[in-house]
């Protein structure tokens, strides 16, 4: 093999671990939601048990994040990607072994370990693919909603199948963290070669010391709204559409088509805002999707909630892939784009911890309310 085909193999190889890194990043959160009827009814769990589990992968994130970064300057970016993928493994088959409290604990890690993909691999992308950066953050979002779109409707089919249990339906999504870690174990020896990892002055509005920019903290807040919504209804939409009277099978597919919305926004969105100057524009549009959508969904009990649905599977698509690219396109190194990225989703993710957290609220509350009715 000549050094330019085992260049092409490596940068390929980069590719494809990037994108499993990108099926890991929602599936073991989003194959949750339909599982909570089962986990009640097995582990004798309460609403607000269920609703702290949902909200420990998101103050995970939060507090975790900020580490992040200091952890890649020290082991290098794919390295803390590739330990974190471990983690994730072992999280995701440990946290079925046992009772509710084992259940809490291997959220707990899952988050941990998902907080490393979320921090670094735009960094990662940045850093390596320059010239068509908003064509693979594209494909990794489309990757990542894609796998926790198909996790929320077949883990909600498996789990009622009568075939297996709602622990193998959550056991099974180890299978792309796995992937991953092979991905980067045959671009190992490419590890070893440093790159020069700073860059020109691409669309650059953050100069200083992120923690120190108006913009960042702007970059911040809209991180924290927009992951609110989405991580609200993993946790709590498939609870929320059995009230309005749909079947389990039909709640998680339902949570499908949601997700599976975000595809096409996934990919169009990267492309557009990296051709961008502003994106005042796209980030309007995408918010009255959200508005409407929701709306649509607090007050429709029949099918034409799909409708709504879709628009909020297009705004939230929509929204992160902003988001994503805020921290590729306004930064001008690859480290700078990792601290960024890590103060967004910290601040960020603690401000959306509070979204399942009230849902769960609400959903206690709702009893009482019927009954003074």
């Amino acid at each position: 093999m000549n050094l330019e085909t085992k260049k092409t193999y490596y940068i390929y190889m980069l590719l494809i671990a990037i994108l499993l890194v990108g099926a890991t990043l929602r599936s073991p959160i989003a194959s949750v939601g339909p599982l909570v009827p089962h986990i009640k009814s097995d582990l004798a769990m309460s609403n607000t048990a269920i609703g702290f589990m949902n909200t420990l992968p998101l103050i995970a994130f939060g507090l975790f994040s900020p580490l992040v970064p200091k952890i890649a300057a020290k082991l290098g970016i794919e390295v803390t990607l590739l330990i974190s993928m471990f983690i994730l493994s072992f999280g995701v088959i440990f946290r079925v072994f046992g009772d509710s409290t084992v259940l809490i604990l291997g959220t707990l890690v899952v988050g941990i370990a998902i907080s490393a993909g979320n921090v670094l691999t735009p960094s990662l992308i940045k850093s390596t693919f320059i010239k068509n950066t908003g064509f693979v953050v594209g494909l990794y979002s489309i990757t990542m909603n894609l796998i926790s779109a198909l996790s929320s409707g077949l883990t909600s089919s498996i789990a009622n199948s009568g075939t297996f249990d709602w622990k193998f339906a959550m056991q099974l999504w180890v299978i792309f963290p796995v992937l991953a870690i092979v991905a980067f174990f045959l671009r190992l020896p490419q590890l070893k070669v440093k790159e020069n990892l700073t860059f020109g002055n691409i669309n650059n509005e953050i100069a200083t010391t992120v923690w120190k920019s108006k913009f960042a903290w702007a970059i911040t807040l809209y991180m924290g709204l927009q992951s609110l919504i989405p991580y609200s209804l993993f946790a709590w939409l498939p609870q929320i559409l059995e009230t309005k009277g749909f079947n389990g099978n039909q709640a998680g597919w339902y949570m499908t088509i949601f997700q599976l919305a975000m595809l096409p926004i996934n990919f169009i969105i990267p492309i557009i805002t990296s051709k961008m100057q502003k994106q005042s524009f796209l980030t309007l549009t995408s918010g009255i999707f959200l508005v409407v959508g929701l709306l649509g969904v607090l007050l429709i009990n029949n099918n034409w909630v799909i409708v709504f649905l879709v628009l909020i599977g297009l705004g939230t698509g929509a929204t992160y892939s902003l988001a994503m690219m805020f921290f590729v396109l306004k930064t001008a190194t690859v480290k700078k784009s990792s601290d960024l990225s890590g103060m967004a989703q910290s601040i960020g993710y603690i401000l959306a911890a509070s979204g399942p957290l009230l849902l769960s609220l609400i959903h206690i509350s709702e009893p009482t309310r019927q009954e003074a009715i």
